[in-house]
């Protein structure tokens, strides 16, 4: 781990220390709450304060470092638009239309949804980051579908208390493994000194990072993928993404954990 990845998280870690009890008091204060899972009304879209912290910490490295400018000004520039859709979905979202199927009818029906917008613009994202990025048709229909497909798993998992984050985490690292090329590690360590205050928030349900929260823990591991991985590591992620959101339309992963004594354990762990 160089010094710019620890200077990140500890940037974050800083950030996050300051910031999150702020942002959790003002969404208090204006009555920006949910229910969660048990019906019990809690302050959501606390991962608008990782949008902010994230785009503080990385600027604060690009203005020291000068290191990887442009490919980090086109992360946050997807982390900042899907956050604020995100955002959108969970302030006017209608929570009567479910699942991409569901948006998808609503559109060709004529009404447009904020699950409709997320999509699209989740889409229109990932095309640009894969444009950018690669050098043939191919690899751009490759890191298009990884980028969109990661930008909305961890939508999928974020159903009950710490479970998205634990996901997050654990994917993470395994990328931090398998990647081959280490210039974009920073992306992961300033997420990890975000986490260390907020994680236990949603662990114990005292808050809920909503659609925003979700859909940037996701886009970063999306892009960090396309940013890092080889050809055959990406198809291999591709491969279990699309695996799990055909799964996704046809069987409650809620229920598959509570049945499974190791994934409920998991699960379970912390709360």
């Amino acid at each position: 781990m160089n010094y710019i990845n620890i200077f990140s998280f500890l940037i974050s870690l800083a950030l996050s220390y300051i910031g999150i009890p702020m942002i959790l008091n003002m969404l208090l204060k204006n009555n920006t709450v949910s229910p969660n899972y048990k019906g019990e009304n809690i302050p959501l879209s606390m991962g608008l304060s990782f949008v902010f912290i994230q785009i503080i910490s990385l600027s604060i490295i690009l203005l020291i470092t000068g290191e990887n400018i442009d490919y980090t000004v086109y992360y946050l520039f997807s982390f900042s638009l899907m956050g604020f859709v995100g955002l959108l979905d969970d302030l006017i979202g209608d929570k009567d239309v479910k699942g991409f199927k569901g948006h998808i009818k609503s559109f060709f029906r004529g009404e447009l949804t904020t699950g409709g917008i997320k999509a699209g613009v989740g889409f229109f994202v990932a095309l640009i980051i894969s444009i950018i990025l690669s050098v043939n048709i191919i690899e751009v229909l490759i890191n298009t579908l990884l980028i969109a497909l990661f930008t909305n798993l961890i939508n999928l998992l974020d159903l009950r208390p710490g479970r998205s984050i634990k996901v997050f985490i654990m994917i993470s690292l395994v990328m931090l493994i398998t990647r081959g090329v280490k210039d974009y590690n920073f992306f992961f360590y300033s997420f990890y000194g975000i986490l260390v205050i907020y994680f236990p928030l949603d662990l114990k349900a005292k808050a809920m990072m909503g659609d925003v929260g979700s859909n940037v823990l996701g886009i970063t591991l999306g892009i960090y993928c396309a940013y890092t991985h080889n050809l055959a590591s990406k198809i291999i992620y591709l491969i279990l993404l699309i695996i799990i959101h055909i799964l996704a339309e046809r069987l409650s992963f809620s229920k598959i954990i509570d049945n499974n004594k190791i994934l409920k354990f998991i699960d379970n762990l912390g709360r």
